[in-house]
């Protein structure tokens, strides 16, 4: 609370002391070239951003290309943002420096993804995953969600990815943890006309496919009667075929006996091990068009459109190991850690059969934006409209075939394989995983899921620059939005592994998997029988007419299903104010308010459990709230190349609109076991051990608030070379929790009520670095000019109440933990050079250790014999990727990519006692992919 007090009141003192003081022109000293900042592109979806070529100039000065050009710009938009931005620019038409969008995001200090299926995702900035998203200053979103997948984003269409940290009361509000604006293309950003495009193929290692990414981008611009017109269409498709490998072992830690494992009592062992292969077969189609006419230097109108698409169809195959069973389950030949209690490895005999299933999934998603507006301009006043209609539907089905092992081989289990990477391996004895007559139906899964989003949204702004004076420019404006989003699941499961039906009776093709691990043999059994997911989709009708299903997909269920409807009116005000402080020091800064009205109508079922047959009642919800969120910023220029920024921000999202649902299932009443009238002490006599079951939504949510602080000190010694470092702190509060509640009586009287809250306060504080340079120096040969670097490294210290539903002791609600998902250290180190001819880019992106969930597992139990919470730790991995182009001749180049050079696998353990003791939950290895590919220009 005093730093927010201090900087609100190092503002105000700013706009007295230019109150009073003689108004001055502010100094040059933070000008740097610019084509325009990330601020105004945001507040102004109109307006171009930065020039993706450069003409060349009067007195011949070379044009700056490539690399080096991108490094320029970006760090163009984060000198002379008013808020704490970073950016990352297309190298070239065609090219960001990653091949997804998404994983181009993980350069950018202070930002972590997640890895795997082939691409990076979970976008985090500073530890939140909370973020809002935009295209072209615009919101946007994939289906009911609250924000699109940036993998949607083709790097092909990108021409900047902007990261703000820090909001402006322009900004659309939506996201505590910041704002990526997505940046297309239009074609004024180009001098004239425009071809060019790209085509690589991808080979995928574990896979052994082969895949294709494409784009092709045509612009022109004329000179007409009428005005200045121009018209851009770009297209791209990017293809992804990648098989994730699993090796992985169950939470649960058992503990041996004399029965089961004679001789060697009281060992500690995983009690199962596991297989999983994810294949997938994806492409993401994306399209986008803009239109611009300058009917005079001060008018522009503008209309643009977006397609995104996204076509998936996975394969997942899994074993299940028991290493358990009935009284025939035994362990021998029992090996543990030196000194320990703790199972190195055993030959498992008696128990339970394996099994697991087939999974043939498919997903596709829509996504349509069209919007326009005009901006005008006359001296220091512009104003300026914009409307947009949003559409997107995403569908999905899977069809899981389950199976079983006839029998239960003895196998021979290691718990933590030495070196290697850790974690399990197992073998068989005398038993033909290949041979489909080892297996028999367990059962047949089906899942059928659509949620759609749509909306309508509309601004307009208005701002005045003055030409001198403390008060440098005033903006104001409105925003409307009208939001819809439907949520519709069904799902049918139909089990006979009683039955014993052999596999091979099914309607279906059998065949061995094409084996996983390929940089890795810790594992022998590396394939096995299993239906391809093509043969299940072609013979659904026979495979339901099998197990005596239902034609067609299975019918919605109404408690998963809900219709919402949400509105909102935001206005805002800002005040940019500046002054020279002396001859060498500036200030300036940003003043400002954005208030948001969200009124929120959301409808699904109650299902009544208690009645034969259960009953449905509809129920619908509203809720109606006001966000108020001051930002206030002081930016201190000192001389022509060092900057200090001061910033405190307000942010807020709104809860998903799943959470929100407010269907009920009601269980009925537990009846009161007979034994407790003569013996009423007993634990399931407990007043609150008998109480009904009642699950669903809270439509009483609040959103996620956060108070923002941010300090940041930035060099800029030369147009492509900065050092800059940052200190933030995030005090986050209302995070969402499901928890179960007893007692609580919601209309059915008093009742066990499994709902999601609000929970308590979460904070996120750290510090970045970062560093960019080209040797450009003095006495530095021309060739070795072409290298240059680029590192960065963030350090976040997160901590928040644990969840109440995993309290235990010593783990009690209120203990601040670990929050899920975010690395203490991160950072990215990357080689450059370039040079007209060749290129090349080697670049190591790290993250350190971080909670992937807490949970609670059966046996998990302290000395005082209560059960413990603890976290699935994903340990630190570090990812290598390489990238070389040459250009034999002007205007074509060819490249050639290496995704994962290292190979790296994610590893993730979990303790299971006091001690620290942990054993492997998952190694888990992701492609390594080759691209080769050819760019052109003209």
């Amino acid at each position: 609370m005093k730093t927010k007090l201090v900087l609100l009141a190092s503002a105000s003192l700013a706009v007295m002391l230019g109150a009073a003081a003689p108004a001055m022109a502010q100094s040059t000293a933070l000008e740097t070239p610019k084509p325009e900042t990330a601020s105004d592109q945001n507040a102004n979806p109109a307006t171009p951003g930065p020039s993706a070529q450069e003409g060349a100039t009067d007195d011949g000065e070379i044009v700056v290309t490539g690399l080096r050009r991108s490094l320029e710009s970006a760090q163009a938009v984060k000198r002379n943002s008013d808020g704490i931005v970073d950016a990352i620019v297309a190298e070239d038409i065609g090219k960001l420096p990653d091949t997804f969008a998404s994983a181009a995001l993980a350069r950018v200090t202070g930002v972590q993804v997640t890895r795997g299926g082939g691409e990076a995702a979970g976008v985090q900035v500073r530890g939140l995953p909370d973020i809002s998203t935009t295209y072209n200053g615009r919101e946007i979103f994939t289906a009911e969600g609250r924000f699109v997948q940036i993998q949607d984003f083709p790097a092909g269409t990108v021409a900047a990815l902007e990261v703000y940290k820090s909001g402006t009361a322009n900004l659309i509000e939506g996201g505590i943890g910041g704002q990526i604006n997505v940046r297309g293309r239009r074609p004024f950003d180009f001098q004239g006309f425009e071809l060019s495009g790209s085509l690589n193929g991808v080979s995928w290692e574990q896979s052994g496919d082969l895949s294709w990414n494409g784009n092709l981008l045509v612009s022109n611009r004329w000179d007409t009667g009428i005005g200045e017109m121009g018209l851009l269409v770009n297209a791209s498709y990017v293809g992804i075929n990648f098989l994730d490998s699993t090796r992985e072992q169950s939470l649960v830690i058992g503990t041996t006996n004399e029965g089961n494992a004679p001789g060697a009592a009281g060992v500690r062992f995983p009690d199962a091990q596991g297989l999983f292969y994810g294949y997938g077969d994806r492409f993401r189609p994306s399209a986008n068009a803009a239109f611009q006419w300058r009917p005079t230097p001060e008018l522009e109108i503008y209309v643009d459109g977006l397609f995104q698409g996204y076509r998936g169809k996975d394969e997942n195959r899994f074993l299940f190991f028991p290493i358990f069973g009935g009284p025939d389950f035994r362990l021998s030949n029992v090996t543990v850690r030196p000194g320990t209690n703790i199972a190195q490895s055993a030959t498992v005999t008696g128990a339970n059969a394996p099994d697991g299933y087939y999974g043939a999934a498919q997903g596709k998603t829509d996504t349509y934006q069209v919007g326009g507006g005009a901006t005008w301009k006359q001296g220091g006043l512009q104003l300026s409209a914009d409307v947009a209609y949003t559409d997107s539907k995403y569908t999905f089905e899977l069809n899981n075939i389950d199976h079983a092992f006839r029998s239960s081989p003895v196998r021979d289990v290691i718990f933590e394989v030495d070196g290697n990477d850790g974690g399990p391996s197992l073998s068989f004895r005398n038993f033909d995983v290949t041979d489909p007559a080892n297996f028999i139906s367990r059962g047949f899964f089906q899942e059928n899921l659509v949620v759609t989003g749509k909306d309508i949204q509309a601004r307009a702004d208005a701002q005045y620059e003055f030409d001198g004076g403390f008060i440098k420019r005033i903006q104001a404006g409105i925003r409307y939005n009208d939001r819809d989003a439907t949520r519709d699941r069904g799902s049918l499961y139909i089990f006979n592994l009683p039955a014993g039906i052999p596999l091979t009776a099914l309607p279906v093709d059998i065949q061995s998997t094409r084996p996983g691990f390929d940089y890795n043999n810790a594992w022998p059994v590396r394939t096995f029988a299993a239906i391809p997911a093509d043969s299940i989709r072609e013979n659904l009708p026979a495979i339901r007419a099998f197990y005596g299903a239902p034609e067609g997909q299975p019918a919605f269920n109404p408690t998963e299903n809900f219709n919402a409807n949400e509105k909102s009116y935001a206005a805002y005000a800002q005040v940019k104010y500046g002054l020279d402080l002396s001859s060498n020091i500036t200030l300036d800064g940003l003043i400002g308010l954005r208030a948001v009205k969200t009124q929120t109508t959301i409808s699904g079922f109650v299902q009544d459990n208690s009645t034969n047959p259960a009953t449905f009642s509809p129920i619908t919800a509203k809720n109606d709230y006001v966000d108020y969120l001051p930002n206030a910023s002081a930016r201190f220029g000192i001389g022509s190349e060092v900057q200090l920024r001061l910033n405190y921000t307000q942010t807020r999202t709104r809860p998903n609109f799943f959470d929100l649902n407010p269907t009920l299932t009601v269980g009925p009443p537990v009846n009161i076991p007979p034994e407790c009238a003569t013996s009423p002490t007993l634990p399931q006599c407990a007043p609150n051990s008998n109480l009904r079951f009642i699950s669903g939504g809270n439509p009483n949510l609040r959103p996620l608030t956060s108070d923002n602080y941010d300090v940041s000190l930035e060099w800029y010694f030369s147009r492509s070379g900065s050092l800059t470092g940052a200190l933030f702190r995030r005090d986050a509060d209302g995070f969402i929790s499901r928890i179960e509640q007893v007692g609580v009586d919601v209309g059915y009287g008093p009742s066990r009520l499994n709902l999601p809250v609000n929970t308590g306060k979460t904070r996120f504080q750290g510090a970045e670095v970062g560093f960019t340079s080209f040797l450009d120096f003095a006495g530095i040969p021309e060739w070795a000019r072409g290298f240059g670097i680029q590192a960065n490294a963030t350090y976040i210290d997160s901590k928040g109440d644990l969840n109440a539903a995993l309290a235990s002791a010593p783990n009690v609600a209120g203990q601040r933990v670990r929050f899920n998902g975010v690395s203490e250290w991160a950072g990215n180190i990357v080689g450059l050079y370039e040079k007209p001819f060749f290129s090349a880019r080697l670049a190591y992106n790290y993250r350190s250790d971080f909670v992937q969930y807490y949970s609670q597992e059966p046996l998990d139990t302290g000395a005082d014999g209560s059960l413990r919470t603890r976290g699935v730790v994903e340990k630190g991995r570090g990812q290598l990727d390489f990238s070389t182009t040459v250009t034999p001749v002007p205007n074509v180049t060819f490249a050639f990519d290496v995704v994962n050079v290292l190979g790296n696998p994610l590893r993730r353990y979990r303790e299971f006692n006091d001690a620290g003791d942990e054993y492997a939950r998952q190694i888990l290895y992701l492609e390594r992919t080759y691209s080769l590919g050819v760019r052109f220009r003209f």
